[in-house]
């Protein structure tokens, strides 16, 4: 949490709870398998290369029919409820937050250095049973040397699945680079070091995670946020830390609205493809604050957001829930938060790939002799991540096209929907047997009457079944209107 003049104001020690600041950012490279289907009209084309990309004999291919996408279609518009947790770095905060808000589905966590590795056994993440957002830090050099290669490895190897882990490389980077403790590009390669060691977890619950202040958003900043976006698809969400007006100083804080002070954020990560969530946010005042909060969990679902960690410590006593109305309202929104364990390739929300609660059998973790959680192998369904459309808008002319891509864990019979914004099948295409690994068609935006839709929001739903289950993701189309 900072704003211009760039300086700390807080973030938690692994065990001590010291300040000290932060910020992630990543997503991970991985051998793209291609299958070009020209939609509408292009039939042959798209036979081609879904022959391409089929295994498996005729025997073993999943029909995916209309009703197989229609069903998955209406449980992926029952939205599930973002995630909604505090920071709770030590198992002492943790104990302190559960008292107050009860069940915690998402906790914030803080390295000031590399990750605890106990991570996993007994520290606030493995307690909680739940999501996390977890940040820590190394100098790029070191990292980009291969000095920290173990212990990250240790730290990816051993978490668990079953809830996603938002995992996060120096939170809040932008004043480090302005200070010059490292340059950008030494920022963003290490982070594309760092996913390819997550990857090789084989773990699709590990997200890595862009944390950025949204204060680089107010033209004042003087910086251009998307520089911080490493290449090559390696940042998988984005996610701010965003602080109605007076609050990051103390000064005259007021109870913004918040479309006001995330409303920016949620565009920004819109403009990108990227699922979105918010890392920090509070209100240094309780006047009005429990309200406040009620609007911005309010806020947090209506759009869609992957998660709201509030910011609640008491190394900023400002900022610190003390009255018992502001620590019920938060309560409650907890309360009415989905649980953070879940099948993978349960509905999630637009673009995320996330598994959600909705229609999925929760997974507890499993708990060992020695009563630390063991890692729970999701094999319920195949899981489906990185989705995105690009470029996210489309003039549909016939000739114009976007990629849609994503990441299967394992193979899978695919099909891809596209929908309209109130749910309604307008084009489907079966794409047969994929294999695991990222794959990637083209749109040319046409429905299934052979006619090209017109200019409007649609959702593009993406579908992949085998023995074992059906998974699904979504992701954000716009068509506009255009020569």
């Amino acid at each position: 949490m900072r704003r211009r003049p760039y300086r700390s104001q807080h973030s938690e020690d692994s065990k001590s709870g010291s300040a000290a600041p932060e910020q992630p950012a990543r997503r991970r490279p991985a051998a793209h398998g291609k299958v070009y289907g020209l939609l509408a009209g292009l039939a042959g084309i798209a036979a081609a290369a879904i022959a391409l990309h089929s295994s498996g004999d005729a025997a073993s291919n999943v029909s995916l029919t209309g009703a197989n996408c229609g069903a998955a279609s209406r449980m992926a518009t029952s939205a599930a409820d973002p995630l909604l947790g505090v920071s709770a770095t030590s198992p002492s905060q943790l104990k302190t937050a559960t008292a107050e808000f009860g069940q915690l589905p998402i906790i914030r966590v803080y390295y000031t250095g590399m990750p605890d590795p106990d991570a996993w056994t007994t520290g606030a993440p493995a307690l909680n049973h739940s999501a996390v957002v977890v940040s820590f830090r190394s100098p790029p050099a070191k990292v980009l040397s291969g000095a920290d290669d173990g212990e990250l490895a240790h730290f990816f190897d051993t978490a668990p699945a079953g809830h996603p882990i938002y995992y996060s490389y120096y939170h809040e980077p932008e004043p480090l680079i302005e200070a010059d403790d490292f340059t950008l590009p030494q920022y963003k390669a290490a982070w594309t070091h760092i996913v390819a060691l997550a990857d090789q977890a084989h773990n699709p619950y590990l997200k890595s995670t862009l944390i950025l202040m949204a204060w680089d958003l107010d033209p004042a900043a003087g910086v251009t946020w998307k520089d911080y976006l490493p290449a090559g698809h390696v940042i998988s969400t984005l996610t701010w830390d965003a602080y109605p007006a007076g609050t990051v100083h103390d000064a005259d804080p007021q109870p913004t609205p918040p479309a006001e002070f995330m409303g920016p954020a949620e565009a920004a990560s819109r403009s990108v493809g990227l699922p979105f969530g918010f890392a920090e946010f509070a209100l240094a005042t309780q006047a009005d604050r429990p309200q406040w909060l009620t609007e911005v969990a309010n806020y947090l679902r209506r759009t869609g957001a992957l998660f709201g960690t509030l910011f609640d410590s008491a190394h900023v006593p400002s900022m610190e829930l003390r009255d018992s109305a502001s620590i019920q309202a938060w309560r409650t929104a907890v309360t009415g938060s989905r649980t953070g364990v879940s099948a993978p390739g349960s509905p999630s929300p637009l673009g995320t790939g996330e598994p959600s609660a909705a229609g999925a059998t929760s997974l507890p973790p499993s708990i060992a002799a020695n009563g630390s959680p063991s890692v729970i192998s999701a094999t319920a369904a195949p899981a489906i991540t990185n989705a995105r459309v690009s470029p996210e808008a489309l003039v549909a002319n016939g000739a114009d096209h976007v990629v849609i891509a994503y990441k299967l864990s394992r193979a899978a019979s695919v099909t891809v929907c596209v929908l309209s914004s109130q749910g309604k099948i307008l084009h489907e295409q079966p794409l047969g047997n994929l294999p695991a690994g990222r794959t990637s068609m083209r749109y040319l935006g046409y429905g299934a009457n052979g006619s090209l839709l017109p200019p409007g929001h649609y959702r593009v739903l993406i579908v992949a079944r085998d023995p074992a289950g059906t998974g699904t993701t979504q992701a954000e189309l716009r068509i506009r209107s255009g020569q």
